[in-house]
């Protein structure tokens, strides 16, 4: 077996253990055994011998034996005279049963169900269909024949089913006839007839070269013992060995297991650490960033667009003292897309394969007598769907008028100002539940290392 390793478990464990050859050790075993099959035979043989030589018994064993071998002649001679009227007998019932088995596959060719229990389960079936109601006319005729057909089907079934069981009862018939002149029997009596006259010759042989050579038997006894006590000794010795290495190379994986272990804990534990520290650096890096920015820059950004609607003279001096310009609407060129009329800083524009419908809000204007002349009502401006988006995030209405406009423009900026002055305890607060959370990480973090541990 070869193990390959780095330089550093090399260095780790210098002298490596080979696990034992199970099949090399199979190998020793079954020719050891195989011996040891050859010479248990012979062992017995020489010990029957020897009792055989050695009791005090006028009984013979081979009278038994030849007393049963007459009774195995005579039944031998028995069972041939009985056998051929039990083979007519068995043509006869063969005979029969193809014939009723011809007539019941082409009665049950003709039928649509082989048992009465299928028929009964299709005539309820079709009965609860009716019964439901819910079926057509023409179905409902063509289910009350098929149940009247099922229903005269029956008797021929039941026919079907009474041929069957005296199918059945001739082929229980046959078996047991068969059983009673199968060649078996006369096989049994021939090999057990056999077995008995071999051990017949066996011990008239062996009682001839017993007497003839008695000392030579006890000599053959001992030499065949000491070889079986010899194999013995080898396949224990075999066993000792295989056993004795198989539990260092299991003593050697154990210690093996036990460093590679220790060796994955603290790599996993420094894995852990360092997803710690990574984790705790981006809370922190994201709890330094001030609360609501983006609210505010949407704030200014939709305040500043809405504030080019507005006619409060008194409202765009104080937003230009401050620095707030309005947004112009640049003129537009026919071959250039405006990308910048009427849109606040921070929004996307569609394209025109992929522009949503712009809404509009208007009040109510007065018709006007003379030529028509294409110009924006006083009281009248359109939003762009991502205003109005930002106007819903922001949970401020939507106006709808010039009137409403101003309202709109004082929610704002009461949102702004509320944003700013809440933006520092707001930055505290997310920094304090950055480190909650970087303290519950530890925290799970330690368990999670203790489990590695166990």
């Amino acid at each position: 077996m070869s193990v390959t390793s780095s330089p550093a478990a090399a260095k780790a464990t210098p002298n490596y253990v080979q696990k034992p050859n199970q099949d090399d050790k199979t190998k020793t075993l079954e020719e050891i055994e195989a011996k040891m099959e050859k010479i248990r035979p012979r062992l017995n043989a020489v010990r029957d011998a020897i009792s055989s030589v050695t009791q005090k018994s006028d009984a013979d064993p081979r009278t038994a034996l030849r007393k049963r071998l007459g009774e195995l002649r005579e039944k031998q001679a028995e069972n041939k005279r009985g056998k051929q009227v039990k083979i007519d007998q068995l043509n006869a019932l063969s005979n029969s049963l193809k014939k009723k088995i011809a007539d019941l596959k082409s009665t049950q060719d003709k039928l649509p169900f082989k048992t009465l229990d299928a028929v009964e389960a299709q005539i309820v079936k079709l009965e609860k269909q009716l019964e439901s109601g819910s079926i057509k006319l023409v179905e409902e005729k063509r289910f009350l024949q098929e149940i009247s057909v099922l229903k005269k089907a029956k008797k021929t079934v039941e026919a079907a089913q009474t041929q069957q069981i005296a199918i059945d009862a001739d082929k229980a018939a046959i078996a047991a006839l068969k059983e009673t002149i199968d060649d078996q029997t006369a096989k049994a009596l021939s090999a057990e007839y056999n077995t008995l006259q071999a051990q017949v010759d066996e011990i008239s042989k062996a009682k001839d070269e017993v007497w003839k050579k008695r000392n030579d038997l006890f000599d053959e006894r001992t030499r065949l013992q000491k070889e079986l006590d010899e194999l013995y000794q080898q396949k224990k010795a075999v066993n000792d060995e295989y056993f004795t290495a198989l539990r260092d190379y299991n003593k050697f994986q154990q210690d093996l297991q036990v460093r590679k272990r220790e060796e994955y804990n603290a790599k996993k534990q420094q894995e852990l650490e360092e997803k710690r520290l990574a984790i705790a650096k981006e809370e922190r890096e994201l709890a330094e960033i001030p609360a609501y920015s983006n609210e505010i820059v949407t704030c200014e950004s939709v305040y500043k667009y809405l504030l080019s609607f507005s006619t409060d003279e008194k409202r765009i001096a104080e937003a230009a003292a401050i620095g707030v310009t309005t947004v112009e609407a640049p003129k537009a060129n026919v071959r250039q897309v405006d990308a910048t009329a009427n849109v606040p800083s921070g929004v996307m524009l569609a394209k025109k394969a992929d522009k949503v419908e712009e809404v509009f809000f208007a009040g109510k204007s007065k018709k006007n007598k003379g030529p028509k002349e294409k110009k924006v009502e006083v009281n009248s401006f359109k939003l762009p769907l991502a205003v109005l988006e930002q106007l819903v995030e922001l949970k401020v209405v939507v106006p709808t008028s010039t009137v409403d406009l101003e309202k709109t423009l004082d929610a704002l900026a009461e949102k702004r100002d509320f944003f700013k002055a809440n933006q520092e305890k707001a930055t505290a607060e997310n920094k304090r539940k950055a480190e909650e959370r970087i303290a519950k990480l530890t925290v799970s973090e330690e368990a999670t290392e203790e489990e590695v541990k166990a």
